[in-house]
Parts: structure tokens; sequence; C-alpha cells
């Protein structure tokens, strides 16, 4: 047997109206939520299910190297994703995160920058930020963010039609519809470096790019308006919807406000803040996880996460603390046990800040113990092999539901070594059985959920240098 871990169950109650609609959305999806599954016969090579071995500091040294060397563009901005069996022709790709990545990993460098001292992670710092200064650059509006951009005479993929001219850069095009998850990575990465670094240099400019994205939610009444003048697809930062919480949407907006006022002496984004406050949006973050069916995708708490350690970093007042604390409980009972390291030091460094710590709390200790046991099972790169978990020699228990996506479905959380290898471990299914299953080996992502982790676990103290 490969693992015998087991998941914690939260208490849900949900009213008999949403059970009833709950019941009709699946029975009309269940050609792909209980359809059978099998093996597929042309697979020449499966991924290794070895447990790694590698201490973690020669982990983050070898994804640190690899970043560097194969997933920035020579303007900062971190290209996620790779073929390895494509020879580099300058092109950068056709993806659609790139805030969302490359603000996780300015992130990760303040954190290392914090810990060390190190000044090869200040020059990162400074090139990431130029990364996110030419990603709202290009689109021509004031805190308006650019999906990805690419260098102008290439069309990027095979869908032209999503991609602009840019009139401020000119040498550019640039990918539109940003969405609200590239805001989340985004202000993450912003507030991370406003909390922990002193730098004056690095803080303005921090605070100068935060500003302009509170700037664009201000003028446009909380939406994400595109460079054609209408509202992105899923650019609503609204944190009610029909007199809903919206948790998610409540914590982005928050961190955003937070994080500029925190950068800026005007009072405008104080204002701004205090005015989110009063609407509700700290009380409506206890609702930011949202899994009624339990797929176990964790897209939306990726999001509210990233908003949340922010928060979390730049609030000092105790009742707001109290109430954001509330709401990461909540979400925090749904997702221990997941082997998620990002969601664990999160948690953990929430019970030290608000009086709760190792010493006093076995919840924070079993958090960051979590984290650092899943940094361990992390595996040593991130090449994209077929896993299937159903096939002969893995004794791991199958529910009777699959994935939001049709995949098979585990009933407990997956080792991080044996899940099929995606962009962010932390915003995947932890109970997937199966993916990956296109011929392997061709496809390469970055380590930044990997150095993001543990760059935290360092800077809280829950993980040792020698680790």
């Amino acid at each position: 047997m490969f693992f015998t871990s087991s998941l914690p169950k939260g208490k849900t109650v949900i009213r008999s109206g949403f059970a009833t609609w709950a019941a009709a959305v699946l029975l009309l999806s269940s050609c792909r939520w209980v359809a059978g599954y099998r093996t597929p016969e042309d697979i020449w090579q499966w991924q290794d299910a070895t447990r790694p071995t590698s201490a973690l500091r020669e982990k983050a040294e070898v994804y640190q190297r690899d970043l560097e060397e194969h997933f920035q563009t020579p303007e900062g901005i971190v290209k996620y994703k790779r073929f390895l069996d494509t020879e580099d022709d300058g092109t950068y790709g056709d993806l659609a995160d790139g805030p969302f990545f490359t603000g996780m990993y300015l992130a990760s460098q303040a954190l290392r920058f914090a810990t060390t001292s190190e000044p090869a992670a200040r020059r990162e710092i400074l090139r990431t930020l130029d990364g996110l200064d030419l990603l709202m650059e290009v689109t021509g509006r004031r805190g308006l963010l650019a999906r990805y951009v690419s260098p102008r005479g290439v069309i990027p993929g095979n869908a032209p039609w999503k991609w602009h001219p840019s009139t401020t850069r000119p040498a550019y095009l640039f990918r539109a519809d940003v969405s609200k998850d590239q805001y989340a990575g985004f202000i993450h990465g912003l507030g991370v470096t406003l909390a922990v670094v002193d730098d004056p240099d690095i803080r303005r400019r921090a605070a100068d790019l935060a500003c302009a994205a509170a700037d664009h939610l201000i003028d446009n009444d909380l939406r994400i308006i595109d460079v054609d003048g209408s509202r992105t697809t899923y650019g609503d930062l609204s944190g009610t919807y029909w007199c809903l919480p919206l948790g998610v949407n409540s914590l982005i907006s928050l961190a955003i406000a937070r994080v500029s006022a925190d950068g800026s002496e005007d009072g405008r984004y104080a204002g701004f803040y205090r005015r989110l406050v009063a609407e509700g949006y700290v009380e409506a973050t206890h609702w930011a996880h949202f899994d009624p069916m339990r797929f176990g995708r964790r897209t939306n708490e990726h999001m509210a996460y990233l908003a949340l350690y922010a928060l979390l970093l730049l609030t000092h007042d105790p009742a707001t603390l109290e109430r954001l604390g509330s709401g990461e409980q909540r979400t925090w009972n749904h997702v221990r046990g997941e082997h998620n390291a990002f969601f664990a030091f999160v948690h953990a460094m929430r019970g030290v800040k608000t009086g709760d710590g190792p010493g006093r709390s076995g919840e924070v200790m079993e958090a960051a113990a979590e984290g650092r046991e899943a940094l361990f099972e992390f595996p040593d790169d991130k090449i994209e092999w077929p896993v299937d978990l159903t096939r002969e020699g893995f004794d791991v228990p199958r529910s009777w539901l699959n994935t939001n996506k049709g995949f098979p479905r585990s009933r407990v959380a997956i080792p991080l070594h044996l899940r099929p290898r995606t962009s962010s471990f932390w915003g995947g299914n932890p109970y997937q059985m199966a993916g990956c299953l296109s011929p392997g080996g061709r496809v390469e992502s970055a380590g930044v959920d990997f150095l993001l982790a543990y760059w935290m676990g360092r800077y809280h103290g829950f993980l040792k240098p020698g680790d």
C-alpha cells in the first residue's frame, strides 16, 4: 500500500433547495461524474512512483536554477510551462496565467531575501517587478493586467483573436481578458514584498503597482474593465452576488485595498479599504471555501489563500484578524490533510500571529508538520508523465464520484509524488487518480509552487536551513 492517510470531514449544512439543485446538476452531468474509466492501452512510460529523497534545500536550489535558466522571459515574466522537445526559438508560448505565477514567484523571492539577505534574491525581486510592470504597461489602461505578453511579429498559439498589439509598448502583443485569479497572484506577490522587504526602491515599485490596481477597481466599481471597455469574462470582484457572500472575491478585493493602503500615504486607498470593511467584506471571507459536490478542485481555495496570506501579514487590528481567522479556519477544516504545504503554512502562520503559537496550539504544530512533509513528497522535477493510480500495484481507495473533469477520484488525498504534475500543485485536485495521459515527457512546469512554500516555511521558522 502506498499510503493510508485519511481526510477529516468538515461539517457542512446544505439547505434543502440547494441540495435539490445539486442533485439535479449531478443527474444531468452523470456521464462525466460517474462514468466508467479504463486505463489507456497506448501509454509506453508511466510517471515514476518512487518517493523523492532529496533534501529540501537541494530541491530549492534546483528549482531556483531551472526557473532562472528556463522559465523566465528576458523581461522578468514567469514562463511557467515549456515544451522540452521544441527548440527555443525566442517565442514565449501561448500562456494565460502570467501575473498569477509571476506574482507568486515575486513573493517567494521576497521571502527568500528577507530570510537570507542574498543579493541574488534582491536581483530576482527587481527583475520580477519589471515583468509585472510590463504586464500592466502593455494594456495601456491603468491597473489593467495582461494575461501574458509575446514579442510582436509572432502569433502565439492558434488563437490570434486573443492577442492585441500594444499601443504603449509597440514591440509586444498581449493576451487580454484577464481574470480575477491573475489579480490574486499579482497582489499576493506585492503584498508579501511590502510586508517583508525594507528596501525603499522595491517598496516604492510594489506600492505603485498595487495602487494602480486599486485605482482600477475604485474607478470601475470593483470590476476589471478590458481594453475594449467591457468587463472581462471573470472580472467581477464584488463581494456579493444576489445578496450571497463571495468569499474569494472579498479576499482579493480586500488584499488589493490593504496592500495599496499600506504602500501609499494617499488617503484614497485607506478609504477604499475602510469602505470594503464597512460593507461586510471581512465577514464574507468566511465563505471562501465552496465545494458542495466535494470534487476536490482547489482553484478557489488557492486564490483565497494567496490573498489571505498578504492580508494576514499586513493586518494588525485584532478584531479584523479574528474575523479573517474564522473564515480561514473554516477553509482549513475542509482542506487539512490534503498534503498542501502552502495552505498548511498559511494556517500555521495565522495561528502564530494570533497568539496560538506552536508551544500553545497542537493544531498549528500539526499544520506546520503537514507542510514540511508535503515538501519532502514534492517531486524532484515537474515533467509531465502519464499517471493512473487505478492500475495494478496501487492500493488507492477509489470514490464512486469522478473529478469534475471525469478522471477517477480517490477517497483520500494523494501524496504529491504520485499525483499528475500540473503547473501548481497547490491549486490542483489532490484526489485525482489519473492525468497527463497524452505522450509524456514533453512538457515541464516551473517549480514556483515549491519555491513559494519552501521560503514561507523558512521565513516563519517552520523549516530549518538544513532540511
